[in-house]
């Protein structure tokens, strides 16, 4: 969720690589804000024909979402246990738990609460929050690609589709559904992590035909299973994933090479402020709205989803541009020394060979 990109070294430079991953970033992190809007305003009977879309969208926003994280990880993983908890995980922990316990509190104080929303709070870190998963899963990620990152890359990426396959098909099952999503995605972190290099060499080379042979085959498999086979048969999502990711990873790279859709290039750097603060003003919306007997006019769930999805990014990189680099501790940890990056020794030459 950092907006610092690793350094490039293909042939098509710094700018163009750094440009595709936050271009797609930014388009990852719009789908899980609309998945958001979508999911609130679906339960006063506004999200109209964005349902089936939002929920369709499953396989494609956090696969690719998890894939570029993994993207950036292999350089820190190849640092010392010690660097990759203070650098990371403790930056990770820190925000997840603050910004729980403030959505938490927030979500308490609305109207028509979630009936345990302040007894969830205490559980944060055995049962994930519904909204902010996705830093606690990204510092387990983490964890574990440092611990297994000697192991033969075929077991480790073996095991984790395995897993995600397993999970994504319903035939194991942990009861929660962050941290079933937590086993389902391991596969595109690791994926990614293992072949970074090559990635990051080939992606920058698609074009336009490269770009829509992907996204059609997602959008003609992903049919066919949706409406003809059956979407949970095993191993069919991890597939779905991948052709998500080839369509991610190209969307990003036709995306940078317009200077029209810069924002989109801009809110892939600004992924943390927008994924923590988000879920308020539209938790807040649904809230509001709960219980209230409003004749809407036909149309207005067309128009409701892009709206707040539209309203609660704006308000994140509102309040990301009034604090950050004013007030610490609010998107980073409060202490700049303890993760502090120009501490990191630099690592081994061996090391860095085998990731």
């Amino acid at each position: 969720m950092t907006s610092g990109l690793a350094a490039a070294t293909s042939p098509e430079g710094r700018s163009v690589r750094e440009g595709w991953i936050d271009s797609a970033r930014g388009l990852a992190i719009v789908l899980v804000v609309l998945f958001h809007a979508v999911i609130n305003l679906d339960l006063v009977g506004l999200a109209g024909p964005w349902s089936r879309l939002a929920y369709t969208l499953d396989t494609f926003r956090m696969p690719l979402f998890f894939f570029l994280a993994g993207l950036l990880a292999p350089a820190l993983l190849a640092r010392p246990l010690r660097t990759v908890l203070r650098t990371r995980c403790l930056n990770l922990i820190y925000l997840y738990v603050l910004w729980c316990l403030l959505l938490g509190t927030f979500r308490a104080l609305l109207p028509h609460p979630p009936p345990d929303a302040f007894a969830s709070l205490a559980r944060i870190l055995v049962e994930p929050n519904v909204y902010l998963w996705f830093l606690y899963t990204l510092c387990l990620f983490t964890l574990v690609g440092w611990l297994t990152r000697r192991l033969p890359a075929w077991l480790v990426v073996g095991t984790a589709l395995i897993c995600s396959a397993v999970f994504a098909a319903g035939l194991v099952s942990t009861g929660d559904v962050p941290w079933d999503k937590t086993f389902r995605y391991w596969f595109f972190f690791v994926l990614a992590s293992r072949t970074a290099p090559t990635v990051r060499s080939v992606v920058p080379r698609m074009r336009p035909v490269h770009v829509v042979g992907a996204a059609v085959a997602y959008a003609v498999v992903l049919g066919f299973f949706l409406y003809i086979a059956d979407d949970r048969i095993i191993f069919v999502r991890p597939m779905l994933g991948l052709l998500a990711v080839a369509a991610g990873c190209g969307l990003g790279v036709m995306i940078a090479r317009i200077p029209a859709l810069g924002f989109v290039r801009h809110l892939g750097t600004r992924t943390l402020p927008i994924y923590v603060v988000h879920a308020f003003p539209i938790t807040a919306a649904a809230a509001l709205l709960n219980g209230r007997d409003i004749d809407w006019p036909p149309g207005t769930g067309l128009v409701a989803v892009p709206l707040l999805t539209l309203a609660a990014i704006l308000l994140a990189l509102g309040l990301d541009r009034l604090i950050t680099g004013r007030i610490r501790g609010i998107f980073d940890f409060p202490i700049a020394h303890w993760t502090a990056k120009r501490h990191l020794a630099p690592a081994p030459a061996g090391r860095a060979r085998e990731r």
